[in-house]
């Protein structure tokens, strides 16, 4: 008998609580950890799953989908449906509702927040008031009972559950009076002796899995028609194919002859199903994207070998500059070694997101990679009759955020939005780091403060969700003292590539002083790294004032679209002398003859040596300069935007030389991580936030804003952790830099004067997703005055240079100007 009730327009309640049920069961089958394996909890899990909507039964819902919607407390069905649950477990776990009072607990959170962002748990655990009371009185009221329990009983559940699965207004309502206030009392006490004794983040997982697990099939069962991918084969040599296709055997004595035999050193090292957190150590230009991932395919085929599950593959890097063009090599890897194409270069090209041709044509299918960052075009394609074809919109945007593929290319934002999930969309994702395969590359970059923390949540990870973690970088941090390093002798490859000297000048010198003495060699490239805005254009002016050339120039001052073209060039080589932040400091493949870098954090200046010589030209050493700039006020750059700590340690360690060759100036590294470690990283922000972990204290009430020091620490949640530091002086503004801006622009206004008019969101959204990547091409974030700002646009709540006064705001070679040599603007 059909219920006659609704979940969302046409679509029986029952038919959609079981096939959100039955996805979630599929989840459930691949990643569920420990805790819901126990078979009376698992079913405790599902049946909360079942019931999940069971607050979309009362008449103000009902009506709602007809059109009128409702957006008051009566038409809310979150709360009624944990409630309901509530009543209905309790009954038919009886006496061992106080046993498992915690899972109990956890699973009626799993319902209650399922539409939205996750509290603090010891926020949660309130009984209705007086007011909530009646709201909650009138909607069971408006519940019609034969329905409901009409919809109740077609619920594919167990019969034992079934059993209890009787909705009486009179007893729902009596349980709300009597028994739900001293349940919930009940936990709050329990929970407050519970949380003085969590250590770990056991309970943490436990909770978000099962929280993920419904977010995830009941997202995918209301956009996606319940799709959920099936899973693929790739096979374990799909580099060497790739390899052996593109780049041919390696000439004698040359870099690529280094890069393979660490290659083969690797894919010979001890990797097991057995043993999870890896390190990769490798200097930079070694070929670590294609070596790491090549160990990641070997492990994944072990796993699969013993346990018959092959793990995911989730490769997470710090900068949207490296992640596009790793992100095209892996794909061209896979179409190798699928044979799904007919030709292919070693080169990977930077695509014009704004040309709509440009939509990837690739025939590499979803479900074997995709690409997630919130730049990133959502595009979902799956192999049809005739080719590869894109799914619709909604559907491309959930089975991408949900992360449905076997390689994740995802950004580190992504990747610990994930592991510290509060909102809503990242708990969704959680599910898919069960047993996957974790490819942190150019891990240094993580901000130190966080470095224990993170360290806590990749041995967590690896303990209790059976993760692998690979940790890919040429400076690796103290984070996995324990992990198995992939290579058999890093040093042996340090000291090989003996590629440059390194020169160390800490004398304090004004850019002014350093240009009038800087006389560079005719034969050689020059690249000038520094640490502010403000002195990349001062800098730049000076060059070309004094060298009479064109010097290129690379700041966040720039649009995005701009700076991928001088990558581009500059790869081509194209410029000979080159003035950047630290945009150019990690991952992106450029080579200079002489680097100068301003003063920085030890990691960070290795890194950015990692621009110079970096393929290693045959006759040619590199020379990279240490050099500490100050600006017209004696104020050092690199204050403006460094730890203060972390630059006195690398002061003190760079102080007692002048000249380094650069194997000697590596072995710097390994003191500077261990001092770092033991005295240079404050840990109370660090404790504060694992703690916020152990105790699940997701969100509350206090202000948001990032905690980043000690005495802003205790009681933190985990909403206030942030990977990017929030910059609350800087404002988002799109510049009209050219034609196609201005049609990019009209587009995106003519999509909300639509929407004004149609009300039709998903279309708008779908519409303006077609457009978003081109549309950041053009958006910068910048320090403003009010004052001076440019014009407000009220329509898209973004700040806006229009064509007309383009000149007044913005040049065509350092981007946006600046007011005043105060205006340091950072990167």
């Amino acid at each position: 008998m059909a219920s006659g009730l609704y979940s969302h327009p046409g679509i029986p309640l029952e038919d959609h609580s079981n096939r959100v049920l039955a996805l979630a069961r599929k989840l459930l089958d691949e990643t569920a950890p420990a805790w819901w394996k126990d078979a009376r909890l698992r079913l405790l899990l599902e049946m909360a799953i079942a019931l999940h909507d069971f607050g979309k039964a009362t008449s103000f819902f009902q009506v709602a989908l007809e059109g009128k919607r409702r957006t008051d407390a009566f038409s809310r069905h979150a709360r009624l449906s944990a409630l309901f649950f509530l009543h209905r477990a309790t009954t038919w776990l009886g006496e061992d509702a106080e046993i498992h009072w915690l899972p109990l607990l956890f699973a009626y959170l799993v319902v209650l927040r399922h539409h939205t962002n996750l509290k603090s748990v010891a926020d949660e655990l309130h009984p209705p008031d007086e007011k909530e009371m009646d709201v909650l009185k009138c909607q069971i009221q408006a519940i019609p009972v034969q329905n409901v329990n009409a919809y109740l009983q077609a619920l594919d559940v167990p019969d034992c559950i079934r059993a209890v699965l009787i909705f009486s207004p009179e007893a729902f309502l009596a349980w709300l009076r009597e028994d739900a206030p001293t349940l919930l009392r009940g936990w709050r006490k329990q929970w407050r002796c519970w949380k003085q004794k969590a250590q770990n983040a056991e309970a943490y997982w436990a909770f978000l899995m099962g929280f993920s697990v419904l977010l995830d099939a009941d997202k995918l069962e209301a956009g996606a028609r319940g799709l959920l991918p099936r899973r693929e084969d790739i096979p374990p040599n799909a580099v060497a194919l790739y390899k052996e296709r593109v780049f041919g055997p390696s000439s004698v004595g040359s870099l690529n002859e280094m890069r393979e035999k660490a290659y083969q050193e690797v894919l010979a090292a001890p990797l097991s199903p057995d043993k999870h957190l890896y390190t990769l150590t490798l200097p930079t230009g070694m070929g670590k994207t294609l070596t790491g991932m090549a160990a990641a395919l070997k492990l994944r085929a072990l796993v699969h070998e013993k346990t018959g599950y092959a793990p995911r593959i989730i490769y997470a890097l710090p900068f949207l500059s490296i992640i596009d063009q790793n992100a095209d090599t892996l794909e061209q890897v896979l179409a190798v070694a699928l044979g799904l194409t007919g030709g292919i270069s070693a080169s990977v090209a930077f695509s014009d997101h704004c040309a709509s041709e440009t939509r990837s044509d690739s025939p590499v299918e979803s479900r074997l990679l995709i690409k997630h960052h919130h730049l990133a075009d959502v595009q979902y394609r799956l192999q049809a009759h005739d080719g590869v074809e894109e799914l619709d919109y909604a559907t491309s945007r959930l089975l991408t955020e949900g992360w449905h593929s076997e390689i994740i290319i995802t950004t580190f934002v992504q990747l610990f939005d994930t592991l510290l999930a509060w909102r809503n969309a990242s708990a969704r994702r959680v599910n898919r780091l069960h047993r996957a395969i974790l490819l942190l590359d150019e891990v240094q970059a993580l901000p130190a403060l966080y470095w224990p923390l993170v360290r806590n949540l990749l041995i967590e990870l690896a303990e209790r969700l059976g993760v692998y973690v690979v940790l890919m970088t040429a400076t690796q941090p103290y984070l996995l003292e324990d992990a198995c390093e992939l290579v058999p002798d890093p040093s042996a490859y340090f000291k090989s590539l003996d590629r440059l000297d390194v020169y160390i000048r800490l004398e304090p010198r004004r850019l002014e002083d350093f240009v009038a003495d800087f006389k560079p060699e005719p034969d050689k490239s020059y690249l000038f790294m520094v640490n502010t805005i403000a002195a990349a254009q001062k800098l730049h002016r000076l060059l070309e004032e004094t060298l009479n050339e064109k010097v290129a120039f690379l700041s966040t001052g720039v649009t995005p679209g701009e700076r991928r073209k001088r990558i581009r060039d500059l790869k081509k080589g194209r410029y000979r002398f080159a003035v950047s932040t630290q945009l150019l400091e990690a991952g992106v493949d450029v080579d200079f003859d002489v680097v100068y870098r301003d003063m920085a954090p030890l990691d960070s200046l290795v890194q950015a040596a990692g621009r110079c010589n970096r393929n290693l030209r045959a006759g040619r050493r590199g020379q990279f300069h240490i050099v500490y700039w100050i600006d017209d006020r004696d104020r050092s750059y690199a204050h403006w935007i460094y730890d203060p700590v972390l630059l006195a340690r690398t002061q003190t360690h760079l102080e007692k030389h002048t000249h380094l060759r650069e194997p000697e100036f590596l072995n710097l590294l390994q003191d500077y991580f261990r001092d770092v470690w033991e005295t240079g990283i404050p840990r109370d922000v660090a404790d504060a936030l694992w703690e916020a972990v152990c105790t699940l204290r997701f969100d509350g009430e206090k202000d948001k804003a990032c905690v980043l020091k000690a005495k802003e620490a205790p009681g933190a949640h985990l909403s206030q952790f942030c990977l990017i530091e929030q910059q609350p002086y800087k404002r988002d503004v799109f510049v009209q830099l050219d034609e196609r801006a201005e049609a990019v622009w009209s587009e995106a206004k003519k999509i909300l004067l639509d929407l004004r008019r149609d009300h039709d969101v998903w279309k708008a959204r779908e519409r303006f997703a077609r457009i978003r990547s081109c549309f950041y091409q053009y958006v910068i974030s910048v320090a403003l005055k009010p004052e001076t700002a440019p014009y407000w646009d009220e329509d898209l709540r973004i700040y806006v240079v229009q064509r007309e006064v383009l000149e007044h705001y913005y040049d065509a070679v350092i981007g946006f100007k600046r007011e005043s040599e105060g205006d340091a603007m950072f990167a």
